[in-house]
């Protein structure tokens, strides 16, 4: 049995509150595959009420000295160790993908919600070139936004 993890954006609330447009596509999209109780959705918000799906929130703690995005994405590389998902999913970071590559012998699935050329991990020809020989699939959610990223 396959088992998927979802990474989400670090700032996008996985609750009923303030859902941000990923967190809907993810729960919609999570509640109609036929695959969702292998389906394990990780992300970082503050509210107590989380849509009705398995959800790990990813604690991290803030420093000024460095990344948070590369804490967050340690924390997700942590979880992994125990869940050893088959297929991890990003959704609108691309680079999230240079982190979790290394680490990560799952093969990921990189989602662009928005533009891609104004995305860290995807601005640059060279970053897209890195994309296409990692990524396992890329998808969009838009024929303008896979336009832009073949620019």
């Amino acid at each position: 049995m396959k088992q998927i993890s979802i990474l989400l954006p670090y700032k996008e609330n996985f609750s009923p509150l303030y859902a941000g447009a990923v967190s809907l596509y993810v729960k919609d999209t999570t509640l109609k595959s036929i695959y969702k109780k292998q389906i394990r959705v990780f992300g970082n918000t503050h509210y107590k009420n989380i849509f009705k799906l398995s959800y790990t929130n990813l604690n991290v703690k803030k420093n000024l000295l460095s990344s948070g995005t590369k804490h967050y994405v340690d924390e997700f590389l942590k979880y992994q160790q125990i869940y050893k998902s088959d297929i991890i999913e990003i959704h609108n970071r691309p680079i999230y993908l240079k982190y979790i590559q290394k680490k990560s012998s799952a093969k990921i699935v990189l989602y662009f919600h928005n533009d891609p050329l104004t995305m860290s991990g995807s601005k640059t020809l060279e970053d897209r070139y890195f994309l296409l020989d990692y990524a396992s699939k890329i998808i969009f959610n838009s024929h303008w936004s896979r336009r832009r990223f073949l620019e």
